[in-house]
């Protein structure tokens, strides 16, 4: 046998055993393929279970243990589903941990779709089109404190990677309580959160547009309760969008721990009720950077009950500054709410409020600056029923409805009502000696031009003008009690020595009505004088010494029907600065019988005009903190009068003592006959500064009155000066 047939007999032999190695590669990679994707299928989700929930408890230094009751994944979709999801803190966490909050999270799915592995691999921004979380309830106990800036959220993503890009999240039905299980400090029944377009990553963070990362956020609660220092805030519903660009709140509630209280407590206490509220054209995104713009605030049907406390409060501004630093609306309304604020003597109450602000700015920059009043540049207001007391607890003021306008300067109140608590003699029982008892209504007070600024802030009265038009007065006094042993403060000066500022260019009253009543020790009948169609103007009516001064004085006039008989004119000039209250008073009265004035004289002074007329009454005045002087020139004739008993009878003696004085005293006729010189009367009295000027004025008309009759000066002078 040759060489060449045996190698060529041998060569089949050997190329049979490699393609059998071939096959066997061949199944074995097959294999591989098959095992892994077995694998896959039967293995990675319990393999990647086990990795999650040994990742939380290694990233939180065993702080926090996750336990997922299925997991689902799907390579070919991208997606993975976890169900019966739950965190929690574990029992005996070390203590290097306490940084991280105590929490428990139960939820019963989560469904992640589109994930970008290919982006994974290459550690770039991983896309994901939604990821949703459905049915969650968070248990959250108190917060620990944060020592300095965090470092923020996209930096800490696992693996290193530098973002993620998520077309939709949603958690659905979620609810959370904060607090230890035996105190919860907030309550959340029911949420949904929806936000489209996160980018969780450096450029996302740095996008002006976004809010939170978010391109677009919807927040929908219900039922949300959460504690806070001495109260409870309640939000029955709630929704945010910044896509809408709108916040709405209904039935929000704060209720205090403790009830309101009529005196002032160590810290505010507020009752607050609100329907609705609204913010509208919010720009969300702002947010982020610590500013609240919006187009317009709106609250509905609010209800505020208050007490001050007894330190008050920083500003708002300063309140917020942590959490707003800025906050800017351009119009705020509230409509139909009420205000009761105690704590303080005044305790206003106030009904059916409208008020609407323009261009609110929440910020130091417009707390006291030109131009703003309480962060914004105008206020309108309108209100029903006003409630408040005045020199508690002895009047009570009210007001039907009340106007404002800060922008235009203009105030206007309707229907004020003055009114005692009690009846005169309580009132002069309480404070311990007599005092005016004093009853007012005011159909109408308007003022123009007025300061509102300067009313608020310094308690200034600044004004162009102050009308007051058909008001009636009634005063009451009682003197079977002891004079007041304060210095009265209803005189020119005391105006002066204000610890404000007043300065009103003119005063009108129109069509006033003055009645007032004393009861003298003497007798159980009180003696009555009024006044009626007072009308009268005042002008510089002013403490500012750039504005008030001897040569630039008060000036004013008024006219009156005294008792129903006699029209009354005066004129007055006074320096209101002038510290010993130098003023001067003219005036005079029409045609009137003498007996007009009965009613006041007989229950008080005992004495009864029986006959007399005037003809005409013209007097001139100087008065100061210590007298007045002046000249009287009464025009009467068949002057006669009774002096009375104590029960204004006349009895034998004082039949003697009246036939006396009109025998020898008075004066029947003044001039005595006709073509005869008037005698014009002194007036000289003496001041009491324990009683107002307008006592002072009566003291000088009832001296010059009687000393024209022929009393003599002396004489006069005295009985001016009785009480």
């Amino acid at each position: 046998m040759s060489a060449s047939s045996t190698v060529s007999s041998a060569a089949p032999a050997t190329t049979a055993p490699r393609r059998r190695w071939g096959k066997t590669v061949l199944w074995l990679l097959l294999g591989l393929v098959v095992a892994a994707v077995v694998a896959v299928v039967f293995f990675l989700d319990p393999w990647l279970r086990r990795a999650l929930e040994r990742q939380v408890t290694k990233a939180s230094n065993g702080r926090y243990e996750l336990s997922v009751k299925e997991l689902e994944t799907s390579l070919w979709k991208r997606s993975a589903t976890a169900r019966g999801v739950q965190l929690l803190t574990r029992t005996g966490a070390p203590a290097d941990t306490a940084a991280l909050p105590d929490l428990r999270l139960d939820l019963k799915e989560l469904r992640v779709h589109g994930v970008g592995l290919l982006a994974i691999l290459r550690r770039q921004v991983v896309p994901v089109d939604s990821v949703v979380a459905d049915s969650a309830q968070l248990r959250l106990a108190k917060l620990p404190a944060t020592s300095g800036p965090e470092k923020p959220l996209y930096s800490r993503l696992p693996l290193g990677l530098p973002g993620l890009q998520v077309g939709f999240v949603a958690l659905r039905h979620v609810r959370a309580r904060y607090g230890t299980l035996q105190r919860a400090e907030g309550h959340l029944e029911q949420a949904t959160l929806q936000v489209r377009d996160l980018l969780l990553s450096a450029a996302g963070a740095a996008d002006t547009s976004r809010l939170g990362y978010a391109r677009q956020v919807q927040l929908d609660v219900n039922r949300v309760v959460a504690r806070v220092p001495g109260h409870l805030i309640q939000v029955q519903r709630g929704t945010f969008s910044s896509d809408s660009q709108q916040a709405l709140v209904g039935s929000l509630r704060v209720v205090p721990l403790r009830p309101i209280s009529s005196q002032r407590t160590s810290e505010a206490r507020i009752d607050l009720d609100v329907s609705d509220a609204k913010l509208l054209g919010l720009r969300a995104a702002a947010l982020a950077r610590g500013t609240l713009r919006a187009d317009s605030l709106v609250l509905l049907r609010g209800r505020l009950a208050v007490t001050l406390p007894t330190v008050a409060p920083p500003p708002p501004h300063k309140l917020l500054a942590a959490f707003l630093p800025r906050v800017l609306v351009n119009g705020v309304r509230v409509a139909g709410a009420s205000v009761r604020v105690a704590g303080t003597e005044w305790a206003p109450a106030v009904y059916d409020i409208y008020l609407t602000g323009t261009d609110l700015r929440l910020n130091s920059q417009t707390y006291n600056a030109p131009g703003y009043l309480y962060y914004a540049r105008a206020w309108a207001l309108r209100t029903g029923r006003a409630y408040a007391s005045l020199n508690a607890p002895y009047y009570q003021l009210a007001c039907e409805a009340l106007r404002a306008d800060t922008r235009r300067g203009l105030l206007a109140l309707r229907m004020v009502r003055v009114t005692p608590t009690m009846t005169v003699a309580e009132l002069a029982r309480r404070k311990g000696h007599q005092t005016a008892h004093v009853t007012v209504r005011l159909p109408e007070l308007n003022v123009q031009a007025l300061d509102f600024a300067a009313l608020l802030r310094k308690g200034s009265l600044l004004a162009r003008q102050l009308e007051l038009k058909g008001g009636r007065i009634v005063t009451m006094s009682d003197g079977r009690f002891p004079i007041n042993p304060n210095n009265s403060v209803a005189t020119p000066d005391a105006i002066g020595r204000l610890p404000f500022r007043v300065d009103v260019r003119q005063v009108r009253i129109q069509d006033a009505g003055i009645r007032m009543s004393y009861r003298s020790p003497r007798s159980a009948q009180p003696g009555v004088m009024a006044i009626q169609q007072f009308t009268g103007t005042l002008r510089n009516f002013s403490n500012d010494p750039q504005r008030m001064s001897a040569a630039h004085p008060l000036t004013g006039e008024a006219t009156g029907v005294l008792q129903k008989q006699s029209r009354a004119r005066m004129v007055l000039q006074a320096n209101l600065l002038d510290p010993n209250g130098r003023h001067t008073l003219q005036g005079s009265f029409t045609a009137t019988p003498l007996a007009a004035l009965n009613p006041m004289v007989v229950p008080t002074r005992g004495i009864r005009f029986r006959s007399g007329q005037v003809q005409h009454i013209r007097f001139e005045m100087q008065l100061d903190r210590q007298q007045v002087l002046g000249t009287m020139w009464a025009e009467y004739r068949d002057l006669k009068l009774d002096l009375l008993n104590k029960k204004n009878k006349r009895g034998v003696l004082h039949r003697i003592e009246t036939s006396l004085a009109n025998g020898i005293f008075l004066r029947d006729n003044n001039p005595r006959q006709t073509g005869q010189p008037l005698k014009s009367g002194q007036i000289t009295s003496r001041r009491e500064l324990r009683y107002s000027v307008f006592s002072l004025w009566r003291q000088g008309l009832v001296s010059g009155l009687l000393n024209s009759a022929g009393v003599p000066k002396p004489l006069a002078k005295k009985l001016s000066e009785s009480e």
